[in-house]
């Protein structure tokens, strides 16, 4: 099969230049991101399998990364598991395999765990795709790898609509008047920022006609 192609980072069209990797006959492609926050959420929502790469001897490991990024993760993997490092990564490995005992799975039927790597001495490597493949015939199997792609899809059509109307409200001719006004007196606080949004949002609602 084709060799696998890697996107950096999470750009607007992301999910169209999947569709493109698809298009041209690769059958595995890697979405990667950087550190912890709204990019793994957002991956998380366009992938089949999500996979968390961790480091160990970062402090509190636990501290550093949120529980909804838990409750994403098909697979945690613990990168630098040699030489010094070796112990803090098994201690590591062990926190989170703990911790995933007490988080909601990802998928029905599927039980998330996190497996020692290095990728200084290839070891773990054929562990983890191994778990790639048992994700993959265990959702196709039961159905969820059709349920996962049917509610992505979804997901993807609210954003583009979300992201329309962002851009239809901000360029509105009273609503794009009002905004540096509205910003000003939020940030002094002469008004909430609930009471501003419900200004603007009447601003937009009476000149639309409805």
């Amino acid at each position: 099969s084709p060799s696998a192609s890697n996107l950096g980072g999470i750009a607007n069209r992301t999910r169209e230049s999947l569709l493109l990797c698809e298009a041209f006959g690769f059958d595995v492609v890697l979405v990667e991101t950087v550190g912890v926050g709204q990019s793994e959420t957002m991956v998380a929502k366009m992938v089949d399998f999500f996979l968390v790469l961790m480091l160990p001897g970062a402090g509190d490991e636990l501290q550093g990364i949120k529980r909804g990024i838990l409750e994403l993760a098909d697979l945690i993997a613990v990168n630098k598991a040699d030489g010094n490092l070796l112990p803090k990564a098994r201690e590591a490995q062990s926190e989170y395999s703990a911790a995933l005992r007490y988080t909601r799975p990802h998928a029905e039927g599927w039980q998330a765990k996190a497996l020692l790597v290095s990728a200084l001495e290839g070891v773990g490597l054929e562990e983890i795709w191994q778990d790639v493949e048992d994700h993959f015939k265990e959702m196709s199997k039961s159905g969820q790898i059709e349920i996962r792609r049917q509610d992505q899809l979804c997901h993807w059509l609210w954003q583009e609509v979300n992201a329309g109307l962002q851009v239809m409200f901000r360029n509105h001719h009273q609503v794009k008047s009002q905004i540096k006004t509205m910003e000003t007196a939020v940030k002094s606080g002469k008004i909430s920022p609930t009471l501003a949004a419900e200004k603007l949002l009447r601003s937009f609602d009476r000149s639309s006609g409805h």
